[in-house]
């Protein structure tokens, strides 16, 4: 396995570190890794593995920090600082980043791109397929993907909650979108106003997977892939499992054409301990369609 730190630009010129892991034969596919709510390419400890994993079965990997790595972040933006990260990113912002990465990996002459996606980096994958309909993309692996609002629900005290939905709607028609509230879900514990109002309320951008709706319930943008989709999570996954597990399982397999589902035993949401069976699945089901 071959490795490089890279760096290359979102659409906007926000510049993205990353690291690409290739085989040591040349190949044209390549996974573009999509961390999640605050994360970095080097935080999730699975992707050790999964670059193990992918480049033994002839894959790439590019796994590379967004506009929303960290809880906030100076990011350059040509020979500038850009203050953003995880507390003040808005997602639809994810477009120029994902499309940054795509057009890199394009000029490496990759034409075969399988997006994955980790927590909030499902919505994102999700998002930027239905959007952009780019022919290169050939399947999507979502990592513990979530009902957003519904988390915010369940692990937000109710007074939290609803102080949040006054305050981000009052600070944003003042004019102060970048001012911090109390966010307990996030590890600083705040969040900016402008990100929770436009994409943490229910019927926002990020609102497209609702388990809490049920099992016949119908998502646009997931009935909207034509792609082969593998999602992996725990059974002990405390972000998705908001619902029953049978009740998440059936409302991805009713919503979604191709979509083979992998449930790890004893895995949470960061799937702790579990990185070598996380391998084992991705290595035994990336090529399959469906179950």
């Amino acid at each position: 396995m071959k490795q490089e730190l890279v760096r290359m630009n979102s659409i906007d010129g926000i510049e993205m570190p990353g690291i690409i892991y290739e085989p040591e034969t040349r190949t044209n596919t390549i996974v573009i890794e999509v961390h999640g709510l605050c994360g970095s390419f080097y935080e999730n400890r699975f992707i050790d593995i999964l670059a193990k994993t992918y480049t033994k079965k002839g894959i790439s990997l590019l796994t590379f920090n967004n506009r929303g790595t960290n809880f906030v972040a100076e990011l350059l933006q040509g020979n500038e600082f850009k203050v953003i990260g995880g507390c003040h990113e808005r997602f639809k912002d994810c477009l120029l980043d994902i499309e940054g990465a795509i057009n890199f990996v394009k000029e490496k002459n990759y034409d075969e791109i399988i997006l994955q996606g980790h927590s909030y980096g499902c919505n994102k994958v999700i998002y930027y397929y239905n959007n952009k309909k780019d022919e290169f993309i050939k399947k999507l692996v979502l990592l513990g993907p979530c009902d957003i609002q519904e988390e915010c629900k369940k692990y937000l005290s109710e007074e939290e909650y609803d102080n949040l939905k006054t305050e981000s709607a009052k600070l944003v028609k003042e004019g102060k979108p970048r001012q911090m509230l109390n966010f307990s879900l996030n590890g600083n514990g705040k969040i900016s106003a402008g990100t929770y109002y436009y994409d943490f309320l229910p019927n926002t951008e990020t609102d497209f997977i609702r388990y809490r709706e049920g099992v016949n319930s119908k998502s646009k943008e997931l009935n909207n892939i034509k792609v082969p989709v593998l999602v992996v999570f725990g059974d002990m996954d405390e972000c998705v499992l908001t619902q029953d597990i049978e009740i998440v399982k059936e409302y991805l397999k009713n919503n979604i054409k191709e979509c083979n589902i992998q449930i790890i035993k004893g895995a949470d949401h960061s799937f702790t301990d579990k990185y070598e069976e996380l391998g084992e699945v991705i290595n035994n089901n990336i090529y399959r369609r469906i179950i």
